[in-house]
């Protein structure tokens, strides 16, 4: 499976090594760290930074990505559609 980056807000997770990943239209996912990108400033409690997930594709249609999150799922499962406007290749 092809690999993507899929645009995130990230937040403080519940442990050091994670952190808590938000992917439009409302899917929210414990990430580790090492699969998040882009993040320049660490999140602080509260409040939350523009960043990148890492994803797999499974396949594209219409304008939506079916996608495959590597985390743990908080809402949602771990395959999701997303916009494919959100998406680049990794």
């Amino acid at each position: 499976m092809p690999n993507l980056l899929v645009e995130c807000d990230v937040q403080t997770g519940l442990f050091k090594t994670e952190y808590l990943v938000s992917v439009p239209p409302g899917f929210a996912f414990y990430m580790d760290r090492e699969d998040v990108q882009g993040v320049t400033e660490p999140p602080v409690a509260g409040k939350s930074v523009k960043g990148r997930v890492l994803a797999y594709l499974i396949e594209e249609r219409n304008g939506e990505a079916l996608i495959e999150m590597t985390g743990t799922p908080v809402s949602g499962g771990v395959r999701i559609s997303v916009p494919k406007t959100i998406t680049q290749a990794a």
